[in-house]
């Protein structure tokens, strides 16, 4: 029997973050791809971050003058009847809390559809038991009848697994205008070879200090043959974080544009996160050419083919770290420059159309 739709027209993002993460990347390109297919795709903030999300994306053009700010859960529902978007999609733990409150006070709950794009599984990011762990953990029953879906087989997995929960799947995205090769930069292209690696000491599951402590090793251990680089934070974050660099050049905060910039010049990239949901700077960097060390944990299997397009450890080990960079570093070129060719391939994999269509699809199924 043919399923019944109802095409989603227009939905507003909940997405009270500042930008920055791969979440805030994903949901950011994927409504601007939204909007230059001919749906009305909006965003919602707190007031608190409007204006330093919208600089974040300022050059997602279509989707740059659609981003709402709201004040409280008040200020939201307020926001959702003037927009009365056929659909609400909350992206973070908090952001579902937030659209709860909204919906009763303005007496919409059961009446307005909504759904959660899950970006994460975010109970991992707190002490079980915490107030922060018992909010995450609540989110994904919270709301009667709301849409789940996600964009790896992971967290597909996970939620279920400690939920009973279904989610639905949809397409990972790469924004290929600002995460694109450059092969002509690439050929004939002498002296050291570039380790790039990200700094971002307020969230601890991406290692800051392991990820610090390994570069400088790398750096310390083959300065000769490798330039070490991070990227991801200001300096005084280092500093206030007691986070030692030696030997790496730091490069602080960088606009997404400059990112790609330094990805097109990487020749690695190291994401020794305890876990990844997605690995979406992995796959960036390898859209722009890098081979990528990523995490054994999580939902990098979506993209990663270890030893062919990058390489997959756990990466609690600096020994298998280290022994994986080794083999990597010892390769010759033209094995090093088809292992560059099969990344660029699985980052082109994936593009915002391609999601976006393939979210307008599930949001576009009835009960939700």
């Amino acid at each position: 029997m043919t399923e019944a739709r109802r095409i989603v027209a227009n939905l507003l993002f909940l997405l009270p973050v500042s930008g920055g993460s791969g979440g805030a990347h994903s949901v950011m390109q994927e409504a601007d791809a939204m909007r230059t297919l001919g749906v009305d795709a909006m965003i919602a903030t707190n007031q608190d971050n409007a204006a330093r999300l919208r600089r974040s994306y300022r050059d997602l053009r279509s989707i740059q003058n659609f981003v709402n700010a709201y004040q409280g859960a008040e200020g939201l529902a307020k926001l959702i009847t003037r927009l009365r978007p056929d659909v609400v999609v909350a992206t973070t733990a908090h952001s579902v809390h937030v659209l709860d409150a909204a919906l009763r006070s303005a007496d919409l709950l059961g009446v307005q559809r909504t759904a959660y794009y899950i970006q994460d599984y975010e109970p991992l990011f707190y002490p079980r038991g915490s107030s922060d762990w018992l909010l995450a953990y609540s989110s994904y029953a919270k709301i009667a009848g709301m849409l789940l879906f996600a964009k790896t087989r992971w967290l597909q997995e996970v939620v279920a697994n400690n939920h009973g929960l279904s989610v639905a799947k949809v397409e990972p995205s790469v924004d290929h205008h600002v995460f694109h090769p450059d092969v002509a930069l690439r050929h004939g292209r002498q002296g050291k070879l570039q380790v790039v690696a990200m700094l971002r000491p307020a969230t601890p599951r991406r290692a800051p200090r392991r990820t610090a402590r390994l570069m400088s090793l790398i750096a310390a251990n083959f300065g000769e043959r490798v330039e070490c680089i991070t990227f991801g934070c200001a300096p005084e974050e280092l500093r206030a974080n007691a986070l030692r660099l030696a030997g790496v050049e730091h490069v602080g905060t960088l606009a997404r544009s400059d990112v790609g910039d330094l990805f097109r010049s990487a020749d690695l990239f190291l994401d020794l996160s305890d876990f990844q949901a997605f690995g979406r700077t992995a796959i960036e960097a390898m859209a722009c050419g890098a081979t990528a060390i990523v995490p054994a944990h999580g939902g990098s299997y979506e993209f990663a083919r270890d030893g062919r397009n990058c390489f997959v450890v756990d990466t609690r080990s600096d020994d298998l770290v280290m022994a994986v960079f080794e083999r990597w570093l010892d390769m010759p070129d033209s094995d090093r420059a088809a292992m560059m060719m099969e990344a660029i391939r699985a980052a082109y994999r994936y593009s915002p159309d391609a999601a976006a269509l393939s979210e307008i699809d599930v949001l576009s199924r009835t009960g939700g």
